[in-house]
């Protein structure tokens, strides 16, 4: 199965910039601004993907080594990193069921890993043009199901989600380090 690299989704020219670029102060998103998808180079980029996603989700970040293993995509606005997300294709999250954190393969079904934006570019629009991005790349990569989880409490991404029709599975308790429950969502795109 291939993996389309990026999915354009304004019209608006392309600014060059040393990617992945990090300016001192970040501008906030606004609809007008040029959106892209970029494939993150694994392994070469790991260390900034796993950077990136320590500044995002602080103690909730994947292990460093956990970014070697995943489909990796830079969120960027206007050339600038704004957030990345990453994929595990053909697998299902049971890792919430289980004690070992084993994959469970399951094919036809796209597993979202981590969808993470920059604080600047949070509740602006910016989390909806993703999530449209992540389930037409599913759509285009021939998958049938889409699954996600996030904690509990992160009520704007289970919102988003629901919004785009992902119902919720399960909530499993003590999910999180801290104690916070995390709930799985699914899509169905049959």
């Amino acid at each position: 199965m291939s993996h389309r690299p990026a999915l354009l989704l304004t019209l608006a020219p392309q600014k060059s910039r040393t990617y992945p670029h990090r300016p001192a102060a970040l501008a906030a998103y606004t609809s007008s601004m040029f959106l892209e998808f970029r494939r993150a180079l694994v392994p070469d980029q790991a260390f900034a993907l796993w950077n990136l996603d320590v500044e995002i989700f602080g103690r909730d970040a994947f292990a460093l080594a956990h970014w070697l293993t995943l489909v990796s995509y830079w969120i960027v606005v206007d050339g600038v990193t704004a957030g990345c997300a990453a994929f595990i294709p053909h697998v299902d999250f049971v890792e919430d069921l289980q004690d070992e954190q084993e994959i469970i393969p399951q094919q036809g079904t796209l597993y979202i890993q981590s969808t993470g934006l920059l604080p600047p570019y949070r509740g602006q629009g910016l989390g909806k043009r993703v999530k449209e991005w992540q389930i037409e790349y599913a759509r285009s990569g021939g998958f049938r199901r889409v699954v996600t989880n996030c904690r509990e409490s992160n009520a704007p991404m289970i919102a988003i989600n629901r919004r785009f029709g992902f119902r919720p599975i399960r909530t499993t308790p003590g999910y999180y380090g801290d104690g916070e429950a995390t709930v799985v969502m699914e899509l169905r795109l049959e």
